[in-house]
């Protein structure tokens, strides 16, 4: 209850003893990218067009993408609605029906009721130049024009409104649903991507019209609380959606040595349990929607406190301050009240162990024996030493930003990008086979000659059953292939 109390008090809500208890445990600390080592308030670069301007204006593009993205909870569709709503100096834009998203990869809608919208922004672009050409006249002839009729163009009542099938994502996305990318858009992708940025493809109706590339900076304490959580022995390991490249450039800025991106929902909960299952408590720190499975399957999952409710609810701790130094600091606390767990555990031994042998008389002989009034005071005696030294957990105070850096001192700051592997999805490289000495060789060539010889007798003794063994091996063998491209 004294470190939950604690936590709290410095920013950090511990749901309950469990998550406290068991955080001292962690091994492996795993982060999210979007929203928690980066600030999670991205800016749109740029917006890129990849069809003649006639077909499709950038004004059209604004308007599909900012309605499409504008049903979007992820952090990177509310910056493009943001950006497009400025662009078009507009708080309204159309219609988003039919919205589905795929966590990973982007979503599809259908968008309605933009031919307004547009329009509207043609009308004042064109005005705006008639506006700047009449200046420039002289003034009686300014004073003869009536500008209010060119201002306030009247607009059409109604609207053949068409419905646009609007698909924004990534290149998975696009690959699913049977686009191929070009040459010159696949590089101008892969530029983006190298500065730490993530590019989006846009397509309308069938076709791909669209690039649009964003940014998110890193948090400024990150890369202190990765050196910290190195310095106390914990692996960190970065996991998104995001590609590999972007993953890596943002992984060489906090100093991340093992990354997996393009990761799926599912493929954070798988990852995290196949940590598990090699015997690693492990850590999760996340935000969004899509880290919440793996929040609840952590061992201890760490929300930031300005992530959606859901990874609040799903998370065993919540960060209020949004500070990754809290991360460090919840570790922390775990440890500091374990500790002190223990150092109580030890005071009410010592009492026990001095009390029992001689309330049962055990030094009776020697003349020493233990009056009840000595007993009752011993055991008053034994729960106060142990409240009291629980209370000196109120003492207990986060680490100030000096001693974090003296902390992380012997870790190195910045990781170069060919010192990061960065694995697609939850595939590892296979660890390298170890070398066998002489006589295990031995030992194993003898074991592979005697199996030989037994499966050739087998053989010979059932000939006629053999033949379908083979089939089912051959089958067998077939699917392990098919299994192996997948």
């Amino acid at each position: 209850m004294v470190g939950t109390g604690v936590g709290a008090q410095n920013g950090i809500l511990i749901k309950g003893g469990e998550p406290l208890e068991m955080a001292h445990k962690v091994k492996v600390v795993v982060f999210d990218k979007t929203g928690t080592v980066t600030h999670g308030t991205p800016v749109v670069i740029q917006v890129k067009t990849l069809v003649e301007s006639n077909r499709m204006p950038r004004t059209k593009i604004l308007a599909l993408i900012g309605t499409a993205e504008s049903s979007s909870e992820h952090p990177l569709g509310t910056a493009i609605t943001k950006y497009c709503k400025q662009e078009l100096d507009t708080d309204v834009l159309g219609t988003c029906t039919d919205f589905q998203v795929v966590p990973g990869c982007g979503i599809s809608c259908k968008v309605t009721n933009i031919d307004a919208l547009i329009h509207r922004r043609e009308s004042i672009e064109e005005n705006n130049v008639r506006n700047a050409a009449l200046v420039k006249m002289d003034e009686k002839v300014e004073e003869s024009m009536q500008p209010a009729l060119i201002i306030d163009e009247e607009l059409p009542t109604t609207w053949n409104s068409h419905k646009y099938s609007v698909l924004i994502g990534n290149r998975e996305w696009m690959a699913r649903n049977g686009f191929l990318l070009k040459t010159e858009v696949n590089n101008a992708m892969t530029d983006h991507e190298r500065r730490g940025r993530t590019a989006v493809l846009v397509a309308v109706d069938g076709e791909l019209c669209g690039l649009v590339a964003i940014a998110d900076t890193v948090k400024p304490e990150a890369e202190l609380a990765v050196r910290t959580l190195k310095a106390m022995g914990l692996e960190v390991v970065l996991m998104t959606g995001d590609n590999s490249r972007t993953a890596r450039s943002i992984a060489a800025q906090v100093g991340i040595t093992k990354v997996f991106a393009e990761v799926l929902p599912s493929h954070k909960v798988a990852k995290v349990k196949q940590l598990q299952e090699e015997g690693r408590r492990v850590a999760m720190v996340g935000d969004g929607i899509n880290d919440s499975p793996a929040l609840a399957m952590a061992n201890v999952g760490i929300a930031i406190g300005t992530g959606t409710d859901v990874a609040i609810e799903a998370a065993d701790v919540v960060l209020i301050r949004n500070d990754l130094l809290d991360v460090v600091a919840s570790i922390d606390l775990s440890r500091k009240t374990v500790k002190r767990i223990r150092i109580n555990f030890v005071f009410a031994l010592i009492y026990n162990l001095i009390g029992v042998p001689v309330a049962a008389g055990v030094f009776l002989p020697a003349g020493l024996v233990l009056q009840p009034w000595m007993g009752s005071a011993a055991m008053a005696a034994s729960s106060v030493s142990v409240v009291v030294s629980s209370l000196l957990l109120k003492f207990y105070k986060k680490p100030t930003f000096e001693k974090y850096e003296l902390r992380a001192r012997n870790q190195t700051k910045l990781k170069s990008p060919s010192e990061i592997s960065v694995h697609i999805g939850i595939d590892e490289t296979a660890p390298e086979s170890p070398k066998l000495s002489l006589m295990d060789r031995i030992i194993n060539y003898s074991r592979a000659s005697i199996n030989s010889l037994l499966s050739d007798k087998r053989s010979l003794s059932s000939i006629v059953l053999s033949e379908p063994d083979k089939h089912s091996l051959l089958t067998g063998d077939s699917q392990e292939e098919d299994d192996t491209v997948v």
